[in-house]
């Protein structure tokens, strides 16, 4: 890599950002000790509505990393007016001033965005100082963020044909989403003992994954916590409740827990994170996965063909998680629910419906690697070796 000797990798603010960044890390890594060593990874310190600053999913994430890491005072970019949408716009131009100096110290040769608003303001910063850019796009539409530094990219990576209308034609190339290594090839043992224990008991029992994202979902976790009994009758659950310090769902799962019967309790995972050693394990065991639909879970469910049911996050731009799911529903294994009837469903019900609805499938395997490529992270390192 004689021509980008340091390279500043950028993007957060959810789970599919940052994993995205992790599986370009990983492969640097592989392939090239001295550029490793060199690396700078700029994520954010926005966490979940109602916490403070300096518990962002990234800081969480590459808290042990061995790798240069910095945080910038992260604001999300909004459409509406309100006070809280103007203290965030604040936080990015003072993230701005916070990138300014990160470039200016550390004179990185190029900046690889993951997306997300973490990473406009290092992008901006970037831009001004002459240093390329080359932006990942994950989701079958696209996000504010990615418009704006999308104009200014040198080379755009896209996952998805569709998304390929919001961008410049001739610095685009489809390549499919960047999959974590973790998710193909893990090691069983370095699966903690907590994962491996609860997965190989009690198997005759489907086990159903529940996740909200990286951040967990309130909604979600609520529901399911709502309908647990009845689910532990049929079912084992593992529920991802990541670690809102408003809601205190993790606590609350872990209360609902300690008050079941024996029984039920032993079919019952509530976990605030699964890590890059244990989510591999956890996907290639599950009889259904249910939670939202980021561009990255939709992506690893589709080419693990897991049946799933999604429950898109109706509020982002350009109904992005709804358009990602929608890929993967075409193909028969998964099925969304809106979030509004969600509320209302009977959640052992429509379980039941679509691992028997899944089960008839037959799924066309090269086909669906075909629209699901898993090569991506090679066909980006080339460009940045080259």
């Amino acid at each position: 890599m004689e021509k980008y000797r340091k390279i500043l990798i950028t993007g957060g603010g959810s789970g599919g950002h940052v994993s995205v960044a992790s599986a370009i890390i990983e492969e640097i890594k592989k392939r090239d000790t001295e550029i490793y060593n060199n690396l700078i990874y700029v994520g954010g310190d926005l966490g979940m509505v109602g916490e403070d600053y300096g518990n962002s999913l990234e800081q969480r994430r590459f808290k042990n990393a061995d790798f240069n890491t910095k945080y910038i005072r992260a604001g999300k970019l909004q459409r509406h007016i309100s006070i809280s949408s103007i203290k965030l716009l604040l936080r990015t131009i003072l993230g701005f001033f916070d990138s300014l100096k990160i470039i200016r110290e550390e004179r990185p040769d190029l900046i690889f965005s993951s997306g997300g608003f973490v990473s406009v303001p290092i992008c901006i910063a970037g831009w001004i100082k002459g240093v390329p850019i080359y932006l990942h796009e994950q989701t079958a539409t696209i996000g504010l963020s990615n418009r704006i530094v999308g104009r200014f990219a040198q080379k755009i990576y896209i996952a998805f044909d569709s998304s390929k209308k919001y961008f410049d034609i001739k610095k685009t190339k489809l390549v499919g989403n960047i999959v974590r290594d973790a998710v193909t090839d893990f090691k069983v043992e370095e699966v903690s003992e907590e994962i491996r224990g609860f997965i190989t008991s009690n198997t005759m029992c489907p086990l159903i994954y529940i996740s909200g994202g990286g951040l967990g979902s309130h909604i979600i976790n609520e529901k399911v916590l709502s309908e647990i009994d009845n689910l532990l009758s049929k079912y084992r659950i593992i529920l991802q409740t990541g670690d809102n310090k408003k809601y205190n769902d993790y606590q609350k799962a872990l209360e609902k827990k300690n008050n079941l019967p024996i029984q039920n309790s032993e079919r019952f995972l509530p976990i605030k994170f699964i890590n890059d050693k244990n989510i591999g394990y956890v996907y290639h065991n599950i009889d259904l996965f249910l939670g939202r639909a980021g561009a990255n879970t939709v992506y690893e469910i589709a080419i693990l063909a897991k049946p799933s049911i999604f429950i898109p996050i109706p509020w982002v731009t350009n109904n992005e998680q709804y358009e990602n799911a929608k890929t993967l529903e075409e193909t028969g294994i998964s099925k969304i629910i809106d979030e509004k009837s969600f509320k209302n469903i009977n959640l052992i019900s429509e379980i039941d419906k679509q691992i028997e609805k899944s089960s008839k499938v037959k799924i066309d395997i090269d086909k669906l690697r075909k629209k699901f490529p898993t090569n991506a992270v090679e066909k980006v390192i080339v460009d940045l070796y080259t």
